[in-house]
């Protein structure tokens, strides 16, 4: 299954929208915490907040690679730290 994805920022705040190419339906819709200067609210609670919305975002990534991989879309899983392994390898052949 091919994808298409939408990055943007929304202000100060990017967002992350990922497409069935196919299909046309949203798989998943992410954006980043908002902060609202006019709350008074305690520093350390939205520091917590926004690295809570990333993990949220990398969870729903793997779930989302993980039902490709189960479905045979995929030929192998994906191997930690793949991405910067085929980058060295193209700096390496430059």
């Amino acid at each position: 299954m091919a994808y298409h994805i939408k990055t943007a920022f929304r202000g100060a705040n990017p967002i992350l929208e990922i497409c069935d190419i196919s299909s046309g339906s949203v798989r998943m819709a992410w954006e980043y915490p908002r902060v609202d200067s006019a709350r008074d609210e305690d520093l350390e609670l939205a520091a917590m907040r926004r690295e809570e919305a990333i993990h949220e975002l990398f969870r729903r990534l793997f779930l989302l690679t993980t039902e490709q991989y189960l479905k045979g879309e995929l030929d192998a899983m994906p191997r930690l730290g793949a991405w910067r392994r085929s980058a060295r390898g193209q700096a390496d052949r430059e």
